[in-house]
């Protein structure tokens, strides 16, 4: 990662990542020296400036009634990188609040069935999160032919997430683990309410019951799920796990 990078995940937008290493780099300055080596124009150098002035990050003085500036201390970018994290902080104490309320609202009646699809990274991880929402303590989750993209893909949100909350609820766990992931299955074997079996199959797809739920997840280039909540698609598909557990090897 270059200093422009690191100064943009500090806060700072591109142009204010330039101005401020060409301070630094060149010590003091006037404007327009500056936009020659950073290439910003003069018309903009100036409201540049002055947000690197509010962040504390430049400071100027005045010299035959002209401005000359220069860096401030590095360590000021701590002081930036502080205020970020609080914001942060606020903003993630705000969204809790937020998802808190939505949860009371009243909502329409589930139907019988309920289909619902989702896709990427971030879609399969909330149909995890909505899997993981719904159990009890108590509960069977079963998991089958989980192929080795999921593990690739995934492995740290189900490892830090899925299964830490799994274990917490005291929901126990069976999966079936296609052979090209068998590299894995030592790792949930060592977990709490976990039972694990090899299927000598290869998918790209894998497919879970837990209740009523039945899901399915296909992971290609860009991965995409399924989750049917249908009591019939569930107890079904639970017999057909039962099946597959049956015929795999411990």
């Amino acid at each position: 990662m270059n200093n422009i990078s690191s100064l943009m995940m500090a806060g700072l937008s591109e142009k204010e990542a330039l101005a401020y290493m060409d301070l630094l780099q060149h010590g003091e300055s006037q404007t327009g020296p500056m936009c020659k080596r950073t290439r910003i124009p003069s018309s903009h150098i100036y409201d540049i400036l002055n947000k690197l002035l509010g962040k504390g990050l430049v400071n100027y003085k005045i010299v035959n009634n002209i401005k000359v500036f220069r860096a401030s201390d590095p360590d000021s970018l701590a002081n930036l990188f502080s205020e970020k994290e609080k914001t942060i902080r606020q903003e993630k104490e705000h969204l809790l609040d937020f998802i808190s309320k939505l949860k009371v609202m009243p909502s329409q009646p589930e139907r019988l069935t309920d289909f619902k699809y989702y896709h990427g990274i971030r879609g399969i991880k909330s149909l995890y999160t909505e899997i993981i929402n719904s159990w009890k303590t108590g509960d069977e989750y079963c998991i089958a032919s989980a192929p080795l993209e999921s593990f690739r893909k995934l492995e740290g949100f189900f490892l830090e997430v899925v299964h830490k909350k799994r274990v917490k609820d005291q929901v126990s766990l069976k999966i079936l683990i296609n052979q090209q992931g068998e590299k894995w299955g030592p790792v949930r074997k060592k977990m709490p309410l976990t039972q694990v079996r090899y299927l000598n199959i290869s998918t790209k797809t894998e497919y879970g019951v837990l209740n009523d739920i039945f899901f399915l997840v296909s992971y290609g280039a860009e991965p995409y799920g399924l989750l049917i909540k249908d009591k019939n698609f569930a107890s079904t598909y639970k017999v057909f796990f039962d099946l597959l557990w049956q015929q795999a090897k411990e």
